[in-house]
């Protein structure tokens, strides 16, 4: 059996996004995944092992951050049954002047890959930097 994965894929072609910023979109990819309805997505028993019920409970199983442009999305979630993404309606970003605006953007996904095939798709992604 495959021991389930959480992948967490960062944007990296998004305005002043710095590591700051990367670690609170990051934090709001693993709240989302943790109010993901596993039962109804028949996957219940995997996030079970993943969150490490039972006498050796961990509390989380493996997580990695990749990292991607928003153009390669699409084709992950048709590569993977289980993800999500993060919009943060107030992300805050500076143009070249030192101006600051606050729009709304897509900052990450998670992906919960329970599978070899999806474990093996996810790996043609480089570790976020």
């Amino acid at each position: 059996m495959t021991e389930p994965r959480l992948y967490i894929i960062m944007r990296e072609d998004l305005w002043d996004m710095n590591p700051g910023k990367g670690m609170a979109q990051a934090a709001h990819a693993q709240a989302l995944f943790d109010a993901y309805d596993f039962a109804a997505n028949d996957c219940l028993e995997q996030y079970c092992e993943w969150r490490g019920d039972g006498e050796d409970c961990l509390g989380f199983g493996v997580t990695l951050v990749l990292s991607a442009p928003r153009s390669e999305w699409m084709d992950i979630s048709l590569n993977v049954c289980h993800y999500g993404y993060v919009e943060d309606p107030t992300y805050p970003w500076k143009n070249y002047y030192g101006k600051t605006f606050i729009t709304s953007e897509d900052t990450c996904m998670w992906v919960f890959a329970t599978t070899e095939e999806e474990i093996e798709y996810m790996k043609k992604f480089p570790l976020h930097a």
